[in-house]
């Protein structure tokens, strides 16, 4: 068995709530033919017809168990194994720094985080240089749009300014947050950020109301990350794959 003290971040094991099993048999008809499509499109336009149909088919049953209220969420699956000094260290195939040619002299590689980093604590660039530079390359709001805007679907300037700004004098006054910080990213349009709606690649609006920031993506802002904006995706996710 695996024990804690070989990894790094290992969650504690917590015994669960006392709550007794209960799954109410349920009488559900059989639709097919018309009375289906009806059901469907009822259920895609009315949200009091998919909130019934949610609840009753018990997915919502888990919030009803009040016990688990008591318990801290983990959202980052992630353990890290801790290295055995006795044992020799294997070759790495998640980085080799000979497979990717550093984007320098006019080479068309990629910036990777720690190139950005360096740049920016050298301060021969800046991360508002780099925010400024790619948004008129994927802005659609321009005229033309940007030569990359079908890769987002929105892109709110003055919130990337303001992420580019306050990185850029976090590096000034020597104080980066860490290797992400000024670094550009961006989300797929299937999490929740603040600022911008979301809909899943298709045209209905699915914000929620409470607003809020996916917990994966608040872990980047804090880190520093400049999130550059929303990315496009097929409708809820569904290509082909």
């Amino acid at each position: 068995m695996t024990a804690a003290k070989d990894f790094h971040n290992y969650p504690t094991p917590c015994r669960g709530p006392d709550t007794p099993y209960y799954n109410p048999d349920k009488s559900n008809p059989i639709v097919r033919g018309w009375p289906l499509l009806i059901v469907a499109s009822a259920a895609a336009s009315l949200n009091v017809v998919s909130s019934y149909l949610w609840s009753n088919a018990g997915f919502d049953s888990l919030r009803k168990i009040k016990e688990l209220e008591q318990y801290e969420p983990r959202y980052d699956p992630t353990v890290i194994p801790i290295a055995d000094p006795s044992v020799p260290p294997r070759d790495s195939h998640t980085y080799r720094p000979s497979s990717r040619e550093p984007p320098h002299n006019g080479s068309r590689g990629y910036h990777s985080a720690a190139d950005y980093h360096a740049l920016y604590r050298s301060g021969r660039l800046t991360p508002t240089d780099s925010a400024e530079a790619l948004l008129p390359l994927i802005r659609r709001d321009t005229s033309p749009p940007g030569a990359h805007s079908i890769a987002f679907l929105s892109t709110e300037v003055d919130l990337v300014l303001k992420a580019a700004e306050a990185s850029t004098l976090r590096y000034k006054q020597g104080k980066p947050l860490g290797v992400l910080d000024g670094v550009p990213v961006a989300v797929k349009d299937e999490v929740d950020l603040d600022g911008y709606k979301k809909s899943l690649g298709t045209v209905k609006d699915y914000t929620r109301e409470e607003g809020g920031t996916s917990w994966c993506v608040k872990q980047w802002e804090e880190a520093g990350a400049i999130i550059l904006g929303k990315l496009n995706m097929h409708e809820l996710g569904m290509g082909n794959e």
